[in-house]
């Protein structure tokens, strides 16, 4: 019998102590050490997977991703704008309005379906129920109504992926087509912050293809290596009884 199978099962061979998991294998190395190096050999990959973002003023592929015509005024939501995609704000808001919407020294929109927030400060969100690779939308802003206007882009975690400046007292920006673009799928909510922004003739890549973020795949793999482990383990207890 193997001495690490001796020291496991010596005295109950139907238990299996904690202390099996730093025993030596045929190898030299411990059960630990292979499962460690596994685990950074994925973090390797979730990390390079996450690294790209791409701030875009076009998004090449996007497919349109539009805005109901429902005319509502200080609207919180949440509301469904397309099957997959929810819409909700924490201040009043104009949602899928279109009369005369104005952005003081930006101009005003008219006609088009938007979203737009109807405070100098507060936000409103795009939830994706599955994670997307890219996002662009039309936007446009007022200038020192009390805020910085911005959007950002976060991952089902909560964790801010990129954020764009767009007003901060001043334009940064000219009011237009902004956006981002990632080498992964893991785009889960778009936040649109400050200054009476707005959003129409909204395009996205992704959208509807329901692939695993690398966190997501991280896990995957892990439980799988410890599933078999555990099932070698099993097996190895069988032999030994």
């Amino acid at each position: 019998m193997p001495e690490w199978h001796k020291t496991c099962y010596g005295v109950n061979k139907h238990t299996l102590l904690i202390q099996c998991m730093g025993l030596l294998d045929k190898s030299g190395n411990t059960f630990m050490n292979h499962f460690k190096s596994a685990l950074l050999a994925v973090a390797g990959l979730v990390l390079a997977g996450s690294a790209s973002a791409t701030v875009v003023t076009s998004l090449p592929g996007g497919a349109a991703l539009v805005i109901p015509a429902t005319d509502q005024l200080s609207f919180f939501g949440p509301a469904t704008v397309v099957p997959g995609v929810t819409y909700s704000s924490n201040q009043p808001s104009a949602y899928g309005y279109t009369g005369g919407y104005g952005f003081s020294s930006n101009g005003s929109w008219n006609g088009t379906p938007m979203i737009g927030l109807d405070r100098g400060t507060g936000t409103f969100e795009l939830a994706f129920a599955a994670p997307i690779t890219g996002f662009l939308g039309e936007l446009n802003w007022t200038v020192g109504a009390g805020g910085n206007a911005s959007i950002s882009i976060y991952n089902s975690m909560g964790t801010l992926l990129e954020s764009l400046t767009l007003e901060n007292g001043a334009n940064v920006v000219a009011p237009g087509y902004y956006g981002f673009s990632r080498s992964t799928a893991d785009i889960s909510f778009v936040r649109f912050n400050e200054e009476y922004i707005g959003v129409r003739n909204i395009t996205t890549t992704g959208f509807g293809a329901a692939v695993p973020e690398p966190a997501s795949w991280a896990m995957l793999i892990a439980g799988f290596g410890l599933t078999g482990a555990a099932m070698r383990r099993r097996r190895s207890v069988a032999v030994a009884a």
